[in-house]
């Protein structure tokens, strides 16, 4: 299998994002009366009353502004509102903020904690006995991943297969995709790859059917950490405005319906971090090394992918 196929793998399934771009009127709003407060439904979400609305209410209310909560369809919509100046504040995965922060239409404000950490990252697990115990062990054999389109279970272990010197078109032996995090788990544990490619802490959800899991596969590697989802707003607004709306959203999220509503929204944010533009230096260089658009990119982190995927 050339590159040129792995890659053309991964557009094919991400590309559906950028299609779906709908045609927003352009030209900015007049404000400050209102900020649109936007993001991306994924999956089987949902929750526009029972989540968003609460939480626009509720910053609403500290900030003395309408803040009205708008749903896209993708990541690839989202960018067009926030380059027109239609969205003030989004929530945005890490591809979709370098490539909106790359036409200059926002700045990074705040970064999603969840359990206890603001960045997540992938594993190469093998068996524990008789499996491979380095990356370079694995050269040869069959390896799990995924999906094509999931940021966890294949984009980001590529790139570091790639940064450690293995090839997966070249150096690989059988490549299948299982489809789950899950799976990919229960594929080294049957025998039926050497190794496989799942976001951290995918062992946890194979538990109990494997009680034994986590004494028969091991951990070989780790990707480096990637930032979590990220709260970015619209770059041209006043940097007064801006620290009112991180203080805002600080107090919303702090307890009671504000905190529910964001854990909700976030999928599964207990707190924030500050956050700044050199965070995503190595999402840069995820796709420097994938040879891959960020806006692409940007439509694969929309992909349901586990609560640790970013």
């Amino acid at each position: 299998m050339t590159r040129s196929v792995w890659t053309f793998l991964t557009i094919a399934v991400c590309v559906i994002s950028v299609l779906l771009v709908g045609a927003l009127a352009p030209g900015c709003r007049e404000g400050p009366d209102k900020l649109v407060f936007g993001f991306v439904l994924t999956g089987d979400e949902c929750w526009l009353d029972t989540a968003a609305a609460p939480l626009a209410d509720g910053l609403s209310a500290e900030l003395g502004i309408t803040v009205e909560p708008f749903a896209f369809g993708s990541s690839a919509e989202l960018l067009q509102g926030l380059r027109a100046g239609q969205v003030d504040i989004a929530l945005l995965n890490p591809f979709a903020y370098v490539a909106a922060r790359e036409t200059g239409s926002v700045r990074v404000l705040l970064r999603c904690v969840r359990d206890g950490r603001d960045w997540s990252r992938s594993e190469i697990i093998a068996l524990a006995e008789g499996g491979p115990r380095t990356l370079e062990e694995v050269r040869g054999r069959a390896f799990a991943f995924v999906d094509p389109a999931s940021p966890s279970g294949y984009l980001f272990p590529v790139a570091h297969l790639l940064r450690s010197g293995l090839d997966p078109e070249r150096d690989l032996g059988e490549v299948v995709f299982t489809g789950s995090h899950e799976e990919v788990v229960r594929a080294v544990l049957e025998g039926r790859v050497a190794a496989g490619a799942c976001r951290e802490g995918a062992r946890r959800s194979v538990y109990a059917e494997a009680r034994d899991v986590f004494d028969r596969v091991a951990v070989i590697a780790y990707t480096p950490p990637v930032p979590n989802r990220s709260v970015a707003v619209r770059a041209a607004l006043r940097p007064d405005l801006v620290e009112r709306i991180k203080q805002a959203l600080l107090a919303v999220t702090a307890g009671g319906k504000g905190r529910e509503a964001w854990k909700v929204m976030s999928g599964g944010c207990d707190g924030f971090v500050e956050a700044e533009d050199q965070d995503y230096d190595v999402i840069r260089e995820t796709a420097d090394i994938l040879e891959m658009d960020m806006e692409i990119l940007a439509g694969c982190g929309d992909q349901p992918d586990g609560r640790s995927g970013p």
